[in-house]
């Protein structure tokens, strides 16, 4: 089945829709993947923490008031499939990363599903992007010279959406990193690591939390 690649979205869909990002570092599978949805007025954000070596790390988080963090393996994203399909969700992630690899390591027909509906937002935002701001034009920035012109934190910007520095883009594979390296040394032992490595767990969650919910207000912003 080909992919759909649609360049607009209905407003109620996009109310209604499972905004999806992954975090991990560059040379391995990702570490956790946050989902983020509303039903009227209230809001959900699950964040699956699938990296063995960081479940220590989420049930250490568990108690954070405004979302779920919990362990979890591949096989429990498929939550999100019947949450979707039995809600009439759409799925949303802000490039075909997701959908990329949930097709990769979620076996059996699962697996395919994702790939196939998972909605790549960036066509939707470019589209947006030419309508109501005829005039920008991103450039390639030097400092991130693998990463291509049109990143999420762009559009943040153009929309209004605020991300906290400490929150921003390029740092979450280092505090993955971090996290599981101290973690490992200390034998799965939470407590034990020093607080800035916790910070910076804490901060990778929540830069997460942002990526999801700012993906969210600009899919809305986008929306016909």
């Amino acid at each position: 089945m080909s992919r759909k690649k649609p360049t607009q979205i209905a407003s109620t869909d996009a109310a209604r829709a499972i905004y999806i990002d992954f975090e991990g570092t560059a040379v391995d599978p990702p570490s956790f993947l946050g989902a983020a949805w509303a039903d009227g007025d209230d809001r959900y954000f699950i964040q699956f923490v699938i990296e063995q070596a960081l479940w220590p790390a989420a049930r250490a988080k568990a108690d954070m008031p405004d979302r779920i963090i919990e362990p979890a393996t591949w096989d429990t994203l498929t939550q999100l499939k019947t949450l979707a399909e039995t809600e009439n969700r759409l799925l949303i992630a802000y490039t075909e990363h997701e959908s990329q690899e949930l097709q990769e390591h979620v076996d059996g027909e699962a697996g395919i599903w994702f790939g196939s509906n998972v909605i790549n937002a960036l066509p939707i935002a470019k589209a947006w992007k030419r309508r109501a701001f005829p005039d920008v034009v991103f450039e390639r920035d030097p400092k991130r010279p693998m990463r291509g012109k049109h990143q999420l934190d762009r559009y943040f910007k153009l929309i209004g959406y605020d991300v906290p520095k400490a929150f921003g883009p390029d740092n979450s594979a280092q505090r993955i990193r971090a996290t599981r390296e101290m973690l490992t040394r200390k034998d799965g032992d939470y407590a034990a690591l020093t607080p800035t490595v916790k910070a910076k767990w804490t901060k990778a969650l929540q830069h997460n939390w942002y990526d999801c919910d700012g993906l969210r207000e600009l899919v809305l912003r986008c929306a016909t």
